[in-house]
């Protein structure tokens, strides 16, 4: 009787070589069934699988008998003395094993590991508990060879490792209620790469460099800003822009010389004040342009005896 992760497979050897035609017929009783189901019946191999069977729990009997033309041997059971169970005698083959290489502060390997099919149920379904061990090692250096023991997860991370060596990895299944020697997986190798910069540190990296990038724009804006101001004239002054008054004397062109208007002045007697001193007449007054009139203060001054404080009328 062989099993292989939860199968059953029958097989015996020929007790007749000489006869080519003999059949066989194989059956099985599950320990809560009282009746042996058939299986293979009337087949000419010297084994039979059983296929899926109803559970893995409980115990088997397994049983066979030659036949040939109409005559039958007796039934040979499996085990002979003892019942046959699937968790304690079946062997848990190895499980399938990826690597991949991830880079971080120290680089490191992940290891992926995937638990082999099954017949029947699950290995936790079986057995509740499952571990692994891992054994891994430089490819060109296994004497010196590294273990993690029942590691309960699916992915383990192999660190520290050094960088750019190919490094071989072996994984066995770990059941404690399994009796029977568990395999280790194919050797899987894979070259680890240079350690990169730990995703943490490139978020506050890339967060410092979006800080500087907007400071600087901050300050590009505010330079421009001062450097070309946008003035606006206040309200009163641009309604003042938008009322535009005729200036006639701007437009056309002077051709005569400016009148200049004066008033008439007339100057008192201090010692008299009022008799009336006559001034000069017109044509001698001095105009408004230049500054002083020396002409009039002479002739107040020799007509009316004005004191200094009356020279500057």
């Amino acid at each position: 009787m062989v099993s292989h992760n939860m199968d059953a497979i029958l097989k015996w050897d020929n007790p007749l070589p000489l006869f080519r035609d003999i059949t066989y017929t194989a059956e099985y009783k599950h320990s809560l069934i009282k009746v042996f189901q058939s299986v293979c019946m009337g087949t000419k191999e010297c084994r039979c699988d059983f296929g899926r069977l109803r559970s893995v729990h409980g115990t088997y009997k397994f049983r066979v008998r030659t036949e040939h033309q109409r005559e039958n041997s007796s039934w040979v059971e499996i085990p002979t003395n003892k019942s046959f169970s699937l968790t304690k005698e079946t062997i848990i083959g190895p499980p399938k094993v990826t690597l991949v290489t991830k880079g971080g502060a120290t680089g490191f390997i992940e290891v992926n590991i995937q638990d082999p099919v099954l017949k029947i149920d699950s290995l936790k379904g079986a057995y509740g508990t499952v571990a692994y061990n891992i054994r891994y090692w430089k490819e060109t250096d296994k004497k010196n060879m590294s273990e993690i023991k029942e590691a309960a997860e699916q992915q383990v991370k192999l660190t520290p490792l050094e960088p750019n060596t190919r490094y071989c990895v072996q994984v066995q299944m770990y059941v404690p209620l399994c009796y029977t020697e568990k395999e280790y997986s194919n050797i899987t190798c894979l070259m680890s790469t240079e350690p990169r910069m730990s995703e943490g540190l490139l978020v506050i990296l890339l967060m410092v460099a979006f800080l500087l990038l907007f400071l600087i724009c901050c300050v590009i804006y505010k330079g421009r800003k001062f450097l070309h101001p946008k003035v606006k004239l206040p309200e009163h002054f641009k309604k003042h822009l938008n009322n535009s008054y005729p200036c006639s004397y701007l437009a056309s062109p002077i051709t005569l010389p400016l009148q200049e208007k004066y008033d008439q002045i007339n100057a008192l007697d201090e010692e008299n004040p009022y008799n009336e001193i006559t001034c000069l007449s017109e044509d001698n007054l001095c105009t408004m342009d230049r500054g002083q009139c020396t002409e009039y203060y002479n002739a107040v001054h020799k007509k009316a005896k004005c004191d200094l404080p009356y020279r500057n009328i």
